[in-house]
């Protein structure tokens, strides 16, 4: 059962999760660890761009003697102008380009214009993109970030240029730089490349990569009016985000999104995004789509999805993290979706069966230890999974209850439940009773975006 567009809407007393996202001068953390500034308008993110740039500058400065920042062009640099001069050091900062469009040097010029000039920033610590072919360019570029020294561009484990600083406007399409949703050079992500050539319709640029983006110690990325809200609602609930929006899929080390009262709105009063999905060719193809545990709306997209297309979701059962990685490597191996679930029994002996289950207290415990290793390790596989609790029957409504209050908490937290979604069967009750007692539970779960299964009469079984 899906909770209808009305029974979503928020009530009169709605998640402390998006009262605080709806609050001018809040600052809500995400589950992935991204967090979101609410300012007021253009103005004010303008000058919490200044503000993050000061921070991470003087943190950088203070650790190792410099600070690099990778900029773009547009809005998000011409906010820079407003900075203090002297606020930071400018002898010790480094400007690098997110993008460029080849022979014409736009990034280069605005970085010019309302960062370098302004604070009197050496010009020879502005790496300007030099001028090609955008594979030669990109060759060249890339060298060079690779080139620098280690206290100016760091070097993650694998490799990858490590700066400071990364600053990110966003369209309204989700794209980031150059990165363009769905393009060729956001599916290149993963790929370790650092710098990507772009040649479309004659147009010629390079962008630096999600991998590059990801590995900087600090990104900021800025969206301001109504017209971002979809993007903005996409981007903050699709977690390890998606190719059809970019902005979704930055997640550095320190990841804030600025946002004004008007581009979060959607988000903030958890308006339904459900999308028509019978004419996608892949479930990879649903708006959203990401690895790991999936709820709400992308969950319910998915089950669509999947019978209108006219295939099953396997769901297992599943009793230690042994027998969850098993499920997930078969996933993970046939590229399909999996639900990883566990029944009361299941969930007793996770948490081990030496603990007193008079309550369903052991019950309880190993089911909400399961969902959140499920949480932990399944983006690892690369494949969307459902996290669900088996049937429950009328005796073990107390295991129900408790799982339910962890995704309440859960919710108020990080704005999504711990589990997809729950059973409960009820058949052996008189038909009235098992309704009533479904509906009641159905409206605390449409609070917290919570899928239920009931289970009506006697189905049989082999």
């Amino acid at each position: 059962i899906r909770p209808s567009a009305a029974q979503q809407q928020p009530d009169t007393q709605p998640s402390a999760c998006h009262c605080r996202a709806m609050q001018v001068g809040a600052k809500v953390s995400l589950s992935d660890g991204r967090k979101v500034r609410v300012l007021a308008d253009e103005a004010e993110i303008a000058a919490a761009v200044c503000e993050e740039f000061i921070a991470a500058a003087n943190a950088a400065i203070a650790v190792k003697g410099s600070f690099s920042v990778a900029v773009p062009g547009g809005s998000i640099v011409a906010a820079l102008a407003k900075l203090p001069v002297g606020a930071v050091d400018a002898s010790k900062v480094h400007v690098f380009f997110c993008n460029e469009r080849l022979g014409e040097g736009k990034c280069y010029k605005g970085a010019m214009k309302n960062l370098v000039e302004p604070l009197g920033i050496p010009v020879a610590q502005v790496y300007q993109v030099p001028d090609g072919t955008p594979e030669e360019v990109a060759i060249e570029y890339e060298a060079l970030l690779k080139g620098m020294p280690r206290e100016t561009v760091g070097r993650s484990l694998s490799g990858m240029p490590v700066v400071d600083l990364v600053l990110l406007g966003t369209g309204e399409d989700g794209h980031v730089g150059s990165l363009h949703p769905n393009k060729a050079e956001i599916r290149a992500s993963g790929c370790g490349k650092v710098v990507l050539p772009i040649n479309e319709g004659g147009k010629t640029s390079v962008a630096v990569s999600l991998d590059f983006i990801c590995a900087a110690r600090r990104v900021v990325l800025s969206a301001a009016k109504a017209s971002r809200a979809p993007m903005v609602l996409r981007a903050l609930r699709s977690g390890s985000g998606c190719f059809d929006c970019p902005a979704s899929m930055v997640c550095a080390q320190d990841t804030t999104w600025l946002v004004d009262k008007d581009s979060i709105a959607m988000y903030a009063a958890k308006n339904v995004f459900d999308p028509a999905v019978a004419h996608l060719q892949s479930f990879w193809d649903i708006p959203g789509m990401k690895a790991g545990v999936i709820t709400g709306d992308l969950c319910w997209a998915l089950l669509r999805f999947a019978k209108a297309k006219g295939f099953a979701i396997p769901a297992v059962n599943c009793t230690s993290t042994s027998t969850v990685n098993a499920v997930l490597e078969a996933g993970k191996d046939l590229n399909r979706p999996v639900i990883i679930q566990f029944s009361e029994g299941g969930s007793a002996f996770f948490a081990g069966k030496s603990l007193a289950n008079n309550a369903k207290q052991a019950s309880t415990l190993g089911a909400i230890a399961g969902a959140n290793y499920v949480r932990a390790v399944s983006p690892a596989y690369g494949i969307p999974v459902i996290v669900h609790s088996d049937h429950c029957a009328k005796k073990l409504l107390p295991w129900f209850d408790g799982m339910l209050a962890f995704d309440e908490a859960h919710f108020a937290k990080y704005g999504e439940p711990l589990f997809s979604s729950h059973m409960l069967d009820l058949s052996e009750e008189p038909h009235d009773e098992n309704i009533g007692i479904c509906a009641q539970y159905l409206e605390r779960m449409a609070k917290v975006d919570l899928i239920l299964e009931m289970e009506i009469g006697i189905t049989g079984g082999v």
